[in-house]
């Protein structure tokens, strides 16, 4: 697996809004026209019951065309054994180049499996989403998501939910940000203080690391997770 590493490096770079955040805060820009990168990441995170749990998860993303992108995500869980985590499969829509509007517009659509590890049922919902992504100065990337969650499982109910992610600098080869995340309905909230590397303007890989903490009781203690991502 090698990254075209003179083209990809200096696209990946000069762009504000080319890669999620760590916690799948979805940023407006979509994976160039049949340009693909793959995504993998590890984490440890501590239930509510206070055990810890490892988390492994690889991820592909595909340009369908200039501005509509498809991905997949698949989890699994070591608590204590392997097995199915979770299932994500999301795909993404950009309204305009970036810059033409006062915001910059994506839509998503987004199919989510999940084990509960309580219950040992298989949560399932889909969630239609809207993404805002603005510079609010030349070197601060802020990105909006608001989620309507349809759960599947428990007949079509519908919740809110929204995430918010800021980084400086928009663009450079080290980045420091956070995301704040909120499920209104399940009173789930999270913030994510996080780090982001891009080792090499000729290499398309960017790293992630960061330490998700838990705002309420509903949610995960914390969370600490790994993550590699390269274009090829």
């Amino acid at each position: 697996m090698a990254a075209l590493a003179a083209v990809f490096g200096r696209s990946r770079y000069a762009s504000a809004h080319p890669d999620d955040y760590i916690d799948e805060t979805f940023v407006y820009q979509t994976v160039e026209r049949h340009e693909a990168e793959v995504e993998a990441w590890v984490e440890a995170r501590e239930a509510r019951d206070d055990s810890v749990a490892g988390w492994y998860t690889a991820a592909l993303e595909y340009g369908l065309t200039e501005r509509w992108m498809a991905d997949v995500a698949f989890q699994a869980v070591n608590d204590p054994a392997l097995h199915f985590g979770r299932l994500r499969v999301e795909t993404r829509y950009r309204f305009a180049e970036e810059g033409t509007w006062p915001v910059d517009l994506a839509t998503s659509l987004e199919y989510e499996a999940e084990h509960d590890a309580t219950t040992g049922e298989l949560e399932q919902s889909v969630t239609p989403r809207l993404v805002i992504s603005k510079d609010i100065i030349s070197s601060v990337n802020t990105t909006l998501n608001l989620d309507l969650p349809v759960r599947i499982d428990q007949g079509g109910t519908v919740s809110f939910a929204y995430a918010l992610g800021v980084r400086y600098p928009a663009r450079g080869r080290f980045r420091i940000g956070a995301e704040v995340r909120h499920d209104v309905r399940a009173r789930i909230a999270t913030v994510f203080p996080q780090l982001w590397l891009l080792p090499s303007h000729r290499v398309g890989l960017v790293v992630k690391v960061g330490l998700g903490v838990g705002l309420t009781q509903a949610a995960d203690p914390w969370v600490a997770r790994l993550s590699f991502e390269l274009e090829l």
